[in-house]
């Protein structure tokens, strides 16, 4: 197959799928391969060996490194197996690297990856250990998209894969550009309805609120109509939906009224939504959203 580019001239050719055989993980396969049907691309299947980390309770029981490795090393190759059958041109690694998401990194830049497609756990187990995780230091460190599926996400069709509501959340900041390229990417694609949304983080009196609501709708707009004008997005067309309240909540809320089925954020090392990490925006976004979200450095 042929990678396929969009009228942004983005092309999707090469895809890093981070595994660690859960259940949650096997939903995001759906999504690595229905993409790489979709855009023609090849897949590299990555699990990432770290030591100090058991897949299960029947692990610890194995006597020697070598007998995890080969319990690992045949996982890898049954996900490989579903990969393979429908087709793809896949191959696979199984790093022994610590910390893990270095691993997907050095994968994803040897291969030259155009997205790196990977799974959360359950929001008890985020809340946990989030910080300083794989899924947040991809999200920090990666060059690449990254297409998170968190615990609530659904597994994908079988099959090519199209998005047809995509909720574009942006804060307006320089970052938000390359955000946008990669929003029009997908709905250029599979000719999806593009939301773009922004939230006005204010819980003040109602009374102010009323008072200066217009005023802040305003702004909101003429950042709007500067952010199309500098991108793409402008020439495809979108809605625009203004929300206020809690950040995570409100993009949430957003994205279940229109029944999105991705969400795109933004979140560079300065931006407004890594500000708010341990204030639970990403956090909450990853664990609550019942689609996959697509996070751009």
């Amino acid at each position: 197959m042929t990678p396929m580019a969009t009228s942004s001239g983005i092309a999707l050719k090469r895809i890093v799928f981070g595994t660690d055989f859960s259940q949650v993980a096997e939903r995001a396969a759906t999504y690595a391969r229905g993409l790489a049907l979709s855009f023609g691309a090849s897949v590299d299947v990555v699990h990432v060996f770290d030591t100090d980390l058991y897949l299960d309770d029947a692990e610890p029981r194995l006597r020697t490194l070598d007998d995890r490795l080969q319990v690992r090393s045949e996982k890898l190759e049954a996900v490989a197996k579903t990969f393979v059958a429908t087709g793809l041109n896949i191959k696979t690694e199984l790093p022994m690297v610590r910390p893990s998401w270095s691993g997907l990194l050095k994968a994803a830049e040897a291969e030259k990856a155009d997205l790196i497609v990977v799974a959360t756990r359950s929001k008890a187990q985020l809340k946990r250990v989030f910080v300083g995780s794989t899924v947040e230091e991809l999200i920090r460190q990666a060059p690449q998209p990254v297409l998170t599926v968190g615990p609530r996400v659904p597994a994908g069709v079988d099959g090519p894969m199209e998005f047809k509501r995509i909720v574009y959340a942006t804060d307006f900041s320089p970052e938000a550009e390359k955000a946008a390229q990669a929003a029009l990417l997908f709905a250029g694609h599979g000719e999806a309805n593009l939301y773009v949304c922004h939230v006005i983080d204010w819980r003040a009196d109602p009374e102010e609120k009323a008072a200066e609501r217009e005023v802040r709708e305003n702004e909101v707009r003429e950042n709007l109509e500067r952010l199309l004008a500098a991108s793409s997005v402008g020439a495809y067309g979108c809605e625009l939906e203004i929300a206020y309240g809690a950040p995570a909540e409100s993009i949430l809320a957003v994205a279940e009224k229109v029944k999105a089925d991705l969400i795109v954020m933004g979140p560079r090392k300065h931006s407004f939504w890594l500000t708010h990490v341990k204030r639970g925006v990403t956090l909450e976004v990853l664990a609550q959203a019942t689609c996959p979200v697509l996070t751009v450095h």
